[in-house]
């Protein structure tokens, strides 16, 4: 056989799949540098380079001419902070078609809005995240009166409909995030009906206004995880046009992410939620609150108006002794709690050492920032013996060596490799305190999270 004709083979890192995986962790400048080096590395690192545009930060691609989009616009597949003419001007291009996640804020008018839809109509094929923000000017006289220039975003469901059948962008949608936008009724239940995909779902100074001649009622959407303030969804709010309660528009609700607890005017009583919270959402078992700057009515909500929650989020800010009572009153089924933020008040932290002693069910307990002082919970003896999950820091323990001795203990003696240490270092008295949680496999003690082999 002839040396030339000899196949040599390839580098083994000189695969396609190998370039795969390095690409995501390279910057731009990086990925340009590894296309020139051949063909093939060409052919696997042009996608990367075009795959996210972010028009605030990438500002020339204002300036790139329609040839090259011609060539590269279907490697598009993010584009964010869609701010002004120029953005959607530029992203008219036809092969700009492929986007799988966007972000448009209209700070300019209201008429740039059909190219928009224009823009987002043709995506209809790979579209599952959209985040589209208005100014919120909105006043009752334009929405009473439908004053054309408030643009009822109801046409967001009709307006990208083919119109070659029922097909619409909605089929793929999975995420929708709608900011200071006005529906009608019909528009905002036409939305949810045309997006059968659509999981998340967040709403912020949305407004739904209801006109005597809808009677549609839609309680099919596949809506399962909701960030929507409670005045947003519950708008008893008196006068004419205004929207009852959208939460029989949520039957598939799992997830409630409420980023302010005020009830709205007119608000009937807790009570009376409850039981409609009860009828619509039956499937609601997860709440997630922010910090709100009025605690009672925070605990207060949560203990009148939610029935049987299973996890609860909210901030350290907002810890006091009445919402941990509240949650003790939840101890039948709560089984995930999470604190974030910090807290500094130790007449507060002396109320948070109740929870794990009361919430005997609790499976999940992450308070990544609080910090626990060991001879006090030994004081209250932690009654979840389920416990899997576990994210808090001790006092005395914050070296990182200290915490790497007491997990490398944890799992020496999971793993019968040594005795119990008698010694009363803070280290040993954590593990110690620790090891009497059999189903414990996830524990962060202030800096990595680390899994603890099965006894």
């Amino acid at each position: 056989m002839r040396i030339d004709t000899v196949i040599k083979s390839k580098d083994p890192l000189d695969l396609s799949k190998i370039r795969a995986l390095v690409a995501p962790y390279l910057d731009r400048k990086d990925l340009v540098i590894c296309m020139r080096v051949s063909r093939d590395w060409f052919n696997d690192f042009v996608g990367p380079v075009w795959h996210t545009i972010d028009m605030a930060k990438d500002k020339k691609f204002v300036r790139i001419g329609p040839q090259v989009l011609n060539k590269y616009g279907r490697c598009i597949r993010q584009v964010f902070n869609i701010l002004t003419w120029e953005h959607i001007h530029t992203l008219r291009h036809p092969k700009v078609d492929s986007v799988v996640s966007t972000s448009i804020f209209n700070h300019i008018n209201p008429g740039h809005r059909l190219l928009e839809f224009d823009f987002v109509r043709r995506c209809k094929a790979t579209l599952t995240e959209l985040d589209l923000s208005t100014p919120p000017t909105i006043s009752s006289k334009h929405v009473y009166e439908r004053d054309e220039n408030y643009f009822d975003m109801g046409v967001l469901s009709t307006c990208l409909t083919s119109p070659t059948g029922p097909f619409t962008v909605g089929t793929r949608l999975t995420s929708l995030s709608l900011t200071g936008i006005w529906f009608s009724h019909e528009g905002f239940t036409n939305l949810l009906r045309s997006s059968p995909s659509l999981r998340k779902l967040a709403l912020s100074k949305v407004a739904v206004i209801y006109y005597m001649e809808e009677f549609d009622v839609f309680r099919d959407s596949s809506v399962t995880s909701l960030r929507a303030s409670l005045a947003e969804i519950c708008m008893t709010d008196p006068g004419p046009g205004w929207a009852p309660s959208l939460l029989h528009q949520f039957s598939l609700l799992e997830e409630w992410h409420l980023p302010a607890v005020d009830r709205p005017k007119n608000w009937d009583s807790d009570a009376d939620f409850r039981r409609q919270l009860q009828e619509c959402c039956p499937r609601l078992k997860t709440l997630r609150f922010d910090q709100v700057d009025n605690t009672e009515k925070l605990s207060d909500l949560l203990l009148d108006s939610f029935i049987g929650p299973e996890s609860c989020t909210f901030s350290a800010k907002n810890l006091s002794n009445s919402m941990v009572l509240t949650l003790i009153s939840h101890l039948n089924t709560l089984t995930t709690i999470i604190i974030t933020d910090k807290c500094t008040d130790a007449e507060t932290m002396r109320w948070l050492y109740l929870i794990p002693k009361s919430c005997s069910r609790l499976r999940v307990l992450s308070m990544r920032d609080l910090v626990l002082n060991i001879a006090t919970v030994k004081q209250h003896a932690w009654s979840c013996k389920e416990l899997t999950q576990l994210h808090v820091r001790f006092e005395g323990l914050e070296d990182v060596q200290l915490i790497n001795r007491c997990i490398k203990y944890m799992c020496d003696r999971r793993q019968g490799h040594c005795r119990v240490n008698a010694e009363n270092s803070i280290q040993s008295q954590v593990s110690n305190h620790l090891l009497g949680f059999q189903m414990l496999t996830m524990v962060s003690l202030g800096t990595n999270t680390y899994s603890i082999p099965r006894p």
